[in-house]
């Protein structure tokens, strides 16, 4: 484990990190950042969810995620786990990247290409019936959007590594206002289309990549002498893989009812079923946050502190994993018809049906991230293949009886095992016991009591203040 683990008094590479490892940013600073980045995306994500829906409907909207899910399982797929290695390897800073950055990219390339042919193989050659309403343009943006998305993974991934989190929610930002404004800016060219929405989402991304790459010159001066990181090719590719399993596992266990939806039901249950699911799945932003931000922590201080922090992380998310779900469902059926139009209201019974799940793998992100830092994805990877096995079966067994609703549901209980099992895991790998893991101390009660008392103290004299003016 001691060649892919971080420590912090190692020397930073030149090349990767100006900033002397004694004066990296806070954990909190970096959740703050890593959340503050993800709320601006998911208002604009809002944004663009909205035009979809007004503009679109739920057929269109339908053919949105589908294209959506082929490009993500195409990253992937082509990604090779790149992300992995690049992260681990910069937050460790003992070699420069010349060493071993080329030899990520080689992957990458050979990556790209291959999940390129495969979605053509796919589109134009099986003509699957799980892909009904992708057209033959829609097909041909997914294959372009491929390698830029799997690339701008590997950017964003360098800067996680180097926990510049701040830089990473602003390019993150620019590429979703990017996709918003030539989303807007297409449909008054063009018309109202899926072609057209999935077009500017590849502006976004193309846009987001150039920028980046302008931000990481120096580091990725020479990403492509791949003679000169012969040697990391093995280990990039090996390390890639051990994580990427437990992503494509995750991947199709989070989103293989989508097309199982599509192949039953049609793209119009597809449009309501993806609202439901993108609107639950918005109370992942503090866990995600909190996840980005461990990561490199956790490769960085293993011999330090690193158990007792990541049961203090894991017992602050549970809590407001468990506050976040209750308000929205609670709020949704009003929501939900108010903001995506009446057509949209059987999205509110897929909320309900996959919360449990959902706040459960609030947990799971986290818990991930925390074994992948010590060198262990491979438990995310088995953990994984098991949840999919689960969703598979409940999949077919529920969406022809009860359609979009079933979906949920099997998703639902399909993230239930995947963070049981990585909670059992990390328990034993940790050796703490389950108080320690999840519950909340009566120290952090009276701690999140304090708080509370001090906003609305504030609060109250902001109103007093108010009315006096």
């Amino acid at each position: 484990m001691s060649s892919i683990t971080a420590n912090a008094e190692a020397p930073a590479s030149p090349e990767l990190d100006r900033q002397p490892p004694g004066i990296r940013p806070s954990f909190l600073s970096n959740i703050a950042t890593v959340l503050g980045g993800q709320i601006a995306c998911a208002v604009v994500a809002l944004g663009i969810e909205i035009c979809y829906a007004r503009l679109l409907g739920p057929v269109g909207r339908g053919q949105i995620s589908l294209c959506m899910m082929a490009i993500a399982m195409g990253t992937l797929i082509g990604g090779l786990g790149g992300e992995i290695p690049i992260v681990v390897w910069t937050a460790g800073a003992r070699q420069p990247s010349r060493e071993w950055l080329p030899a990520v990219f080689f992957w990458g390339a050979i990556g790209s290409a291959t999940a390129a042919a495969l979605w053509a193989q796919i589109y134009w050659h099986w003509h699957p019936t799980f892909l009904q309403g992708i057209t033959s343009a829609l097909a041909g943006l997914v294959i372009a959007a491929i390698p830029v998305s799997i690339f701008f993974s590997y950017f964003v991934a360098i800067l996680t590594g180097l926990e510049r989190f701040q830089l990473r929610a602003g390019l993150s930002l620019a590429s979703q206002i990017v996709e918003f404004i030539a989303i807007v800016v297409l449909v008054g060219l063009f018309g109202r289309s899926a072609e057209v929405a999935v077009l500017g989402v590849l502006s976004g991304l193309i846009v987001g990549t150039a920028i980046t790459v302008g931000f990481l010159k120096e580091p990725l001066r020479g990403m492509w002498k791949f003679g000169s990181a012969r040697k990391k090719l093995g280990s990039a590719l090996s390390l890639g893989l051990r994580g990427q399993l437990g992503d494509l596992a995750s991947f199709f266990n989070y989103r293989l009812d989508v097309f199982i939806v599509n192949s039953f039901l049609g793209p119009a249950q597809v449009g309501l079923y993806a609202v439901g699911v993108v609107v639950s799945e918005s109370i992942w932003q503090i866990p995600q946050a909190a996840a980005v931000a461990l990561f490199p922590r956790t490769a960085r201080t293993l011999d330090r502190g690193a158990t007792e922090f990541t049961c203090l992380v894991l017992r602050q998310v549970l809590l407001l994993a468990v506050l976040l779900g209750i308000v929205m469902a609670v709020s949704s059926p009003i929501l939900i018809p108010m903001l995506f139009g009446a057509r949209f209201s059987p999205a509110v019974a897929v909320i309900w049906w996959i919360l449990p799940g959902t706040i459960a793998l609030s947990l799971g992100k986290v818990m991930s991230a925390d074994l992948a830092a010590r060198g262990k994805p491979e438990y995310s990877s088995i953990f994984a293949l098991v949840s999919l096995a689960v969703t598979v079966i409940l999949d077919f067994a529920l969406i022809p009886r009860m359609g979009i609703q079933g979906a949920a549901l099997a998703s639902s209980i399909a993230y239930l095992v995947d963070s049981a099992l990585l909670a059992i895991a990390l328990k034993h790998l940790l050796k703490v016991t389950w108080r320690s893991l999840l519950a909340p101390t009566g120290a952090e009660f009276a701690a999140y009591h304090e708080a509370f008392l001090r906003c609305w103290a504030w609060l109250r004299l902001a109103t007093v203040s108010g009315g006096a003016d």
